[in-house]
């Protein structure tokens, strides 16, 4: 039986490597500090992780593999970035450490999630200069511009602002999630299946794993910003309440929240074990996801 606590600081360990391995040395001064220091802030590096157990529960994975996975942590980074501007959530604390742009102020913050941004399809496109990889580096890209543009987190986080403060029915909130957080984790997971050569029906499979995971992984975060401390979460609790934010635990309450989530971890499972594979790596990853305290 797989160890999932050493399997994810394993791989986080060579997520962290690689993340800063990729850096430009040519970028200005400022800006590679502001981007090194958000990467190195820390977190679960939980969408590149995706990427490699995805990739290595069809095939083996390589070192252009965890390249490419880190594009998933450029982009997700770079959205923390932005979320925690005044303009967006105003939030001074993010994984334990002050936010970026408490750090380097606003505008290079602006730049240094911008950056990041284009890194990752920089970091696409060099995978696809791999022999072998050209094709999968165009479905890759695509799969990652949905993901991350106006129809997947962009859009959610448009709809999310549009939603404080108003009654939503379960119906809008799960669209919110599926944009904001599920998209960006679905694509982490279809880009490993890509990477690794998944048949479209074998995508299919893992696309639905990554859906009610990415759903349930909404819930859990929502009722931890009820339940949980900063001091465990690093960084602040309560900002949901405090915005009147649209949330599972506030139309459903923290019971039937978490009743939820259940209900989607037990569809993920049931998708992914439909694979013709070991797939012990990516169930456990699910279970942690739902089970996190963090």
């Amino acid at each position: 039986m797989v160890n999932i606590d050493q399997y994810l600081q394993e791989k986080r360990e060579i997520i962290n490597v690689a993340l800063l391995k990729q850096l430009p040395d040519q970028a200005p001064t400022a800006l590679s500090e502001a981007m090194r220091y958000s990467l190195e802030a820390g977190g679960k590096r939980l969408r590149p992780i995706l990427t490699l157990a995805a990739a290595e529960t069809i095939s083996d994975i390589d070192d252009n593999t965890v390249n490419l996975a880190c594009a998933l942590e450029y982009i997700h980074t770079y959205s923390l970035i932005h979320d925690d501007l005044p303009a967006m959530d105003n939030s001074s604390l993010r994984r334990g450490v002050p936010t970026c742009h408490c750090v380097y102020g606003d505008a290079m913050a602006i730049l240094a999630g911008d950056a990041l941004l284009t890194l990752a399809f920089e970091t696409v496109a060099h995978y696809g200069q791999m022999e072998g990889n050209a094709v999968k580096a165009v479905n890759i890209g695509t799969q990652l511009s949905e993901a991350a543009g106006m129809s997947g987190m962009i859009g959610g986080q448009v709809l999310d602002l549009e939603a404080e403060g108003k009654d939503l029915t379960v119906q809008e909130i799960e669209r919110i999630s599926e944009l904001k957080t599920g998209a960006l984790l679905r694509a982490a997971v279809i880009c490993g299946g890509i990477a690794a050569g998944a048949t479209e029906s074998e995508l299919g499979k893992l696309k639905v794993y990554a859906d009610n995971i990415g759903t349930a992984f909404q819930i859990i975060d929502d009722l931890l910003d009820c339940e949980g401390t900063t001091e465990e979460l690093g960084k602040p609790t309560g900002a949901d309440l405090e915005k009147a934010k649209a949330t599972y635990p506030a139309l459903l309450g923290t019971a039937k929240a978490r009743e939820k989530a259940i209900e989607l971890y037990d569809r993920s499972i049931k998708a992914v074990k439909e694979l013709n594979y070991d797939t012990e790596i990516l169930e456990e990853l699910a279970k942690k996801m739902i089970e996190r305290k963090s």
